[in-house]
């Protein structure tokens, strides 16, 4: 396998970051290599998102103290518009119930916590992975998308 260049996305329209790695099975001498090209995704990135997982940390992280989408994108620097912010929320809440089994699969949530379901889970994420960057440790952890349904 050989590293032969990066996949780019937009961070802005000034600014370009890596998704991700492209490799190449290279035939040797020893053994035949099949030629095929394949993208390493990076663990911080999220698959067909414009934000990176950091990013949607901060507004999860701004989300749980201003308790108010609108303040939550305005605070957090956010990228895109306020529907973007909606979607996300709305991605969040249906996919908390797989995050909710891999967290569960890790160990026990953490006591005491009260309101919505949906904090309780990103309580849960940052009990088992720290609050460094949870949603890259989560995807290298369990190799899924932070944001899969399914």
């Amino acid at each position: 396998m050989i590293r032969h260049g990066y996949t780019y996305w937009s961070i802005s329209p000034a600014e370009n970051g890596v998704r991700g790695w492209r490799i190449r099975c290279k035939p040797s001498n020893h053994h035949e290599g099949c030629g095929a090209t394949w993208l390493l995704r990076l663990g911080d990135t999220l698959p067909r998102r414009c934000f990176s997982a950091k990013q949607l940390w901060a507004f999860i992280q701004t989300l749980l103290d201003a308790r108010s989408l609108k303040q939550a994108w305005e605070r957090s620097g956010f990228p895109g518009s306020l529907d973007t912010a909606y979607r996300v929320y709305r991605r969040l809440t249906r996919c908390q119930s797989v995050l909710r089994t891999h967290l569960c699969a890790r160990g026990p949530p953490p006591r005491g916590k009260t309101g919505v379901p949906l904090f309780h889970v990103f309580a849960h994420l940052e009990k088992e992975f720290g609050n460094l960057s949870p949603i890259t440790a989560y995807q290298i952890s369990f190799q899924k998308d932070f944001l899969a349904v399914a």
